[in-house]
């Protein structure tokens, strides 16, 4: 039995490798939060060895230092250093995503075995910094279809909608956020397939337009909900970037 192997970093939430996990693959998170430092492979050799076979990087390395909506703190956190840890962060990633090679039997290429790689940031100064090359853009609302919406839960997005931003309560925002009604420009990296969109209208929840002006602070708490994967997302992405899973193997072996 073969079983595809995700390694999923920086995904604190499991929102992103959720589907990879319901569909039997065996996922790795590898997070600072389990006590699991991504900078364990920043030597070849036995650190690599930690991990066997690969089929799939998701990567969401910490975006505060890149961007655009902290701009203005830029020139301090190149001054003090924290730039250079954070795009040290980017760097493992991609030498992690240059490390791995397909590994499945030969067999399996006919099916469509594809080795896949995507690392996420929202807009911001990341391709200036290091050379990555321009991103594939995405909305949370661009894959909202993907989701499970009853009628009932499109009128009451319609309802909020013609608030306009005026009056939206916290819950409100819960259930805007929960059917990815709202826009956070994302770009994505890597080698991968693009999924297709399935849009719906986003919902204004302030005067500004997005939920995230009224996060305040700095804590984890906030720092986890700015970054969440949204749940349309991953579900479009695993749709469009999988190998065989090991229930689809034993059906081929059968």
């Amino acid at each position: 039995m073969v079983m595809k192997r995700l390694l999923s970093i920086f995904d604190y939430s499991g929102t992103w490798s959720a589907p990879y996990f319901e569909a039997g693959w065996d996922v790795l998170h590898w997070d600072l939060k389990y006590d699991l430092d991504v900078k364990v492979f920043k030597t070849y050799g036995d650190s690599l060895e930690i991990l066997e076979d690969i089929d799939g990087i998701l990567a969401a390395p910490p975006c505060t230092d890149f961007t655009v909506s902290g701009a203005q703190y830029w020139p301090a956190k190149d001054q003090d250093g924290r730039t250079a840890q954070s795009l040290a962060l980017v760097e493992y990633v991609l030498k992690l995503a240059n490390s791995f090679e397909p590994t499945c039997p030969d067999y399996l290429e006919e099916y469509g075995y594809t080795f896949f790689w995507c690392m996420e940031n929202p807009v911001g100064r990341l391709p200036k910094l290091i050379n990555i090359g321009n991103p594939q853009y995405f909305d949370p609302c661009d894959y909202a279809g993907y989701l499970d919406m009853t009628d009932s839960d499109h009128n009451e997005l319609d309802r909020l909608r013609r608030k306009d931003g005026r009056g939206i309560t916290w819950e409100e925002i819960e259930f805007i956020i929960h059917y990815n009604a709202y826009t956070k420009k994302t770009g994505l990296w890597g080698k991968f397939t693009m999924p297709e969109k399935k849009r719906i209208e986003p919902v204004r929840c302030t005067p500004q337009g997005s939920w995230t002006q009224r996060l305040g602070g700095k804590s984890d708490r906030t720092k986890e909900l700015r970054s969440n994967t949204p749940e349309g997302f991953a579900r479009a992405f695993y749709q469009s970037n999988k190998a065989l899973t090991n229930y689809e193997v034993e059906e081929l072996n059968a």
